[in-house]
């Protein structure tokens, strides 16, 4: 970068223009900057930040959580997928309680020794809550310098968001850090897109892809693998009003969720049997439901939904509103059996 206090007076002057209102903008509060960084991690704004104001009444400090119960962070998170970052919220905020005094650590290498915290996270919350001078650079980031620059190695390996960070350094020094770091998230999300609207960007005139047409062919990404299906027979057992759910072990995909159960199976008859075996259930009568798909980050389940009306049977039986908390996956197959 040839003038890095340039490129952060384009890119802050911009952003104190053009931010968006958004409540995490309101606050240096680490723990709210923490919160806000987890919850945009695979979500997009319009979903994360309902879910992020309604967390806050409930939790408004990491006091508060740190004293809640696994099960009741997950229900207030419920919902909003990739329920591991809420376990490993509440893990952090423990730590701090038990390890720092409640107060939230400022140093980065303290930092990236809570749950959830990668080098990424570590830099956002040091350079937005403390006005640290440290770069934060993930995904978006790297979009932006790979066209601005141009950057011509894989985007997504830690090795070159190193040296994007290196790159970054001497500009974020010239301006308030918290600004700079936000002007970048700010960038990436709303102009440097995957399809970019360069006619808005503040970097135009000095980008190379913009200059070169080159923003198709940047940044550098592998491809990336083919999400994995799974097929499952997945039934609503109903007695009495009330819902059978099974809690997930710590080391299942959705660790601390309730799920119905489900099994995968050669076929219905196969997967009935196991259910009538493992709960000891006595039903009056079954019907299909239809097919349900899911799609994580890295598989795809398939589900055959099937009712069955039980009068007997062993488990855990819940009302859908006092259930724990269960995954998007499971409560769609509910929420079509009510319409």
């Amino acid at each position: 970068m040839e003038n890095p206090k340039r490129f952060a007076a384009l890119l802050c002057e911009w952003y104190r223009a053009h931010k968006r209102d958004l409540p995490f903008r309101k606050t240096q509060d680490p723990y709210k900057i923490f919160l806000s960084e987890l919850m945009l991690q695979q979500t997009r704004m319009e979903t994360a930040v309902p879910y992020y104001e309604r967390f806050l009444r409930r939790f408004p400090d990491v006091e508060t959580l740190s004293n809640a119960s696994e099960r009741e962070v997950l229900k207030h998170w419920e919902g909003l997928g990739y329920y591991r970052r809420a376990t490993h919220l509440l893990k952090a905020a423990r730590t701090i309680r038990d390890e720092h005094q409640g107060e939230f650590p400022r140093e980065i290498n303290e930092l990236e020794r809570l749950k959830g915290v990668g080098r990424y996270t570590a830099r956002a919350i040091h350079s937005i809550a403390y006005d640290g001078p440290s770069p934060a650079v993930d995904g978006n980031v790297m979009r932006v310098m790979s066209r601005y620059l141009p950057y011509e190695k894989d985007a997504r390996k830690t090795k070159h968001m190193k040296e994007i960070e290196a790159i970054l350094q001497p500009a974020i020094e010239t301006e308030r850090p918290s600004d700079f770091t936000q002007a970048m998230m700010e960038l990436g999300a709303l102009v440097c897109k995957k399809s970019p609207r360069c006619e808005r960007c503040p970097l135009q005139r000095e980008c190379f892809a913009y200059e070169h047409k080159a923003y198709d062919r940047l940044p550098v990404l592998p491809k990336k693998k083919p999400k994995t299906k799974e097929s499952y027979y997945t039934f609503l057992v109903v007695k009495e009003g009330r819902y059978l759910l099974k809690p997930q072990g710590p080391n299942a995909l959705l660790s601390g969720m309730h799920l119905f159960p489900q099994y995968k199976a050669e076929g219905f008859d196969e997967a009935f049997a196991s259910l009538k075996d493992d709960y000891a259930l006595r039903f009056t009568h079954y019907k299909a439901l239809g097919t349900f798909q899911h799609v994580f980050s890295h598989k795809i389940w398939n589900m055959k939904a099937y009712l069955v009306e039980a009068f007997e049977g062993t488990g855990t039986f819940y009302t859908f509103d006092e259930a724990p908390a269960i995954p998007t996956a499971h409560k769609k197959i509910v929420y079509r059996r009510k319409k």
